[in-house]
This record gives structure tokens, C-alpha cells and sequence, in this order.
């Protein structure tokens, strides 16, 4: 059985800063909840992959389903057992952005970690991570206004 596990929040931040983020798997790491490094040959592209280390030791190649310039970036992971969407979605509201992070969950060992309570661990994680990506966004919007032009 699917299911999943999302945080959403208001900021007042451009959503192209956002945007900007998803974009550069090289932040990655500075903002996502599980991510030592991320990298990817070349611009994110539907069908693409970027490879994922977490805070463990193992690589994900993880193949872009679905990217939406300035909207939507859905990206598959396949751990042993698990078949995993990590989506992050923002929407322009007034005064900011409407950020969304979700992991969608399948497999036959999905079932067994949504009993052990992890999806409130993760929930918290993805709060967290949201948390982190509005706070380097706006620290790296902060950092270019204060550069000479």
C-alpha cells in the first residue's frame, strides 16, 4: 500500500531562490534532511539521474520522473524493499512561496516502516528540511544583494 508523508509551509522568499536550490544538487546537501552529497552530469532533465549519498554509506542513482520549471521536481529512489518519490513543490502565493516537500512510499517494506512510526520522524524531517531550505535561500539572496554589481 502507498502513502505519504509531506510538510508544507508559507515563506516570504522568492520562489525562483527556492527554485534555484532544487535546481543545483550541489545545495543539496545544505538543506535536504538526508543528503551528504549530490551530484548529476550535466542540468536536471526528466529522465535524468542524480546521484545521492546520504548520511550513510550507499549511492542512489535517482532518475528524475517529473520536473516543472519553477513548480515541481519529482525524483525516484529505489532502496532495497522500497520504491520512494521524494517531491518538492513550490507555488508562488503573495508576499512569497508555498513550499512543499513530500515523500511518497511503496513496497513491501514500506508497510513495516510506516508501523515502526518513522513517518513521524519523517514528517519532522521534512519540516526540518524546509526549515533549512528557506534559511540558505534567503541567506544566498542575502549574500548576492551584498555584492558590488
Amino acid at each position: 500500500m502507498a502513502y505519504a508523508i509531506e510538510a508544507t509551509r508559507e515563506a516570504a522568499i522568492d520562489p525562483a531562490a527556492v527554485w534555484a536550490l532544487y535546481m543545483d544538487p550541489s545545495t543539496w546537501s545544505a538543506w535536504g534532511h538526508n543528503v551528504r552529497w549530490a551530484r548529476a552530469e550535466g542540468p536536471l532533465v526528466e529522465g535524468g539521474t542524480v546521484d545521492v549519498r546520504p548520511k550513510y554509506p550507499v549511492t542512489y542513482h535517482c532518475r528524475i520522473l517529473r520536473l516543472v520549471p519553477e513548480r515541481l521536481l519529482r525524483i525516484e529512489v529505489r532502496p532495497i524493499g522500497m520504491h520512494i518519490v521524494n517531491v518538492y513543490e513550490i507555488e508562488p502565493i503573495d508576499g512569497g512561496s508555498r513550499i512543499r516537500h513530500a515523500f511518497e512510499m511503496s513496497g513491501p517494506l514500506s508497510e513495516p516502516v510506516r508501523w515502526l512510526g518513522v513517518a513521524r520522524l519523517y514528517r519532522s524531517s521534512l519540516d526540518d528540511e524546509i526549515r533549512h531550505c528557506v534559511e540558505y535561500a534567503q541567506a544566498r539572496a542575502a549574500g548576492s544583494r551584498a555584492q558590488p554589481g
